[in-house]
């Protein structure tokens, strides 16, 4: 959702505007100056506008939560031109001429002033994917990059708090029967009886016959 921009924040969007176009202007003329082909100068053009209208389209739309970016397929670039890369690219390929020495110097420090701004701080850490568009930006002008653009680290997933597992059960073979022995007599002599003798002896019945 769009949000109403202060007129701090359209100072910083004028400010960076400022400083992409200037670069955009120098990549042209330039470019013509030192003879390049035209599509790659066409191509880094299309790559500097395409950073200011992503850094002005994320600041008007407002803080946005962080969330986990997803790796998009490349697009095929067959037939487009390769664009320069790596550290510093921007100074390689458009050093200065005689009437322009050092000509992203200029634009190089106007951004690192647009990054000390507090307001500016303050946009980045509400809003991840400010600093997302500005880190290639960075690196393709050769600069050491501020720590608001520090890429953050992913937060170490919370240990769950369980209660500790019982250790695993060992099975153990069963003792063996203890080995019979022969008996010997003195385990005969003090071994309980096990049968005892009535004291008296058992009444048996007794029947009486008449005799005739």
């Amino acid at each position: 959702m769009r949000t109403a921009p202060t007129p701090l924040t359209i100072s910083l969007l004028g400010r960076f505007a400022l400083i992409m176009a200037m670069l955009a202007e120098i990549a042209v003329n330039q470019g013509h100056a030192q003879h390049l082909p035209g599509a790659k100068i066409i191509a880094i053009w299309q790559r500097l506008t395409s950073i200011a209208a992503r850094f002005a389209r994320a600041v008007l739309r407002g803080p946005t939560p962080s969330r986990k970016r997803l790796t998009p397929a490349k697009p095929n670039r067959a037939k487009r031109p390769s664009l320069p890369d790596g550290f510093g690219w921007l100074p390689r390929v458009f050093p200065g001429t005689h009437d322009m020495p050092a000509a992203v110097t200029y634009p190089a420090q106007q951004l690192r002033d647009l990054l000390a701004d507090p307001t500016m701080a303050e946009l980045i850490e509400t809003n991840p994917a400010i600093g997302r568009i500005l880190r290639p930006l960075f690196e393709a002008l050769g600069i050491e990059r501020p720590a608001i653009l520090a890429i953050p680290q992913p937060a170490p997933a919370a240990a769950m708090q369980r209660d500790p597992a019982p250790p695993p059960a060992v099975w153990l073979p069963p003792d063996p029967p203890p080995a019979w022995t022969q008996p010997t007599t003195e385990d005969r002599t003090q071994r309980p009886p096990t049968r005892t003798e009535p004291t008296t002896p058992p009444r048996l019945f007794h029947y009486d016959y008449e005799t005739t």
